[in-house]
């Protein structure tokens, strides 16, 4: 019995050093690298205080994507080219400098209680969320389409 304990010892002791070893790797890794440079200029300039923390390769009906995850909660995608196709923050909104004028206009005016929680660009323009899960639809030039439930 006394060898087992010695050995438990022995082992997590290893396992330490192995942690302590590979350390400055997995401090020195920079998720952002992970991602195209157009992309990493776009959080850098919409989210300067925030840091990537995660990023993975996913697959849509629109293609690869590239999914980033920000220290602050937001998440963003971008296609393979690095050009940002979704950005969803829940706690603070997106960013208003990053949503059409025309958009945020509409939304003051009839959804005053609310924040723009996610922001997508499609095909026929713009693909808002609401704070309060409505869905709005706007053209390319912001103008409102519909809403959706």
């Amino acid at each position: 019995m006394k060898n087992c304990s010695i050995v438990k010892g022995w082992g997590k002791s290893v396992a330490l050093l192995v942690l302590v070893a590979f350390l400055p790797f997995f401090m020195g890794c920079n998720e952002e690298s992970n991602i195209p440079v157009p992309a990493q200029e776009f959080i850098k300039e919409y989210f300067p205080k925030s840091t990537v923390v995660l990023v993975e390769m996913d697959a849509d009906d629109e293609g690869k994507e590239y999914c980033a995850w920000l220290n602050d909660g937001t998440k963003v995608e971008f296609d393979l080219q690095g050009e940002w196709k979704r950005v969803s923050r829940n706690k603070t909104g997106v960013p208003s400098r990053l949503v059409p004028p025309v958009i945020t206009e509409y939304v003051k005016t009839n959804y005053p209680q609310d924040i723009i929680s996610k922001l997508s660009k499609k095909s026929y323009g713009y693909k808002i969320e609401l704070s309060d899960d409505m869905d709005l639809r706007f053209d390319p030039q912001g103008n409102f389409i519909e809403e959706v439930d």
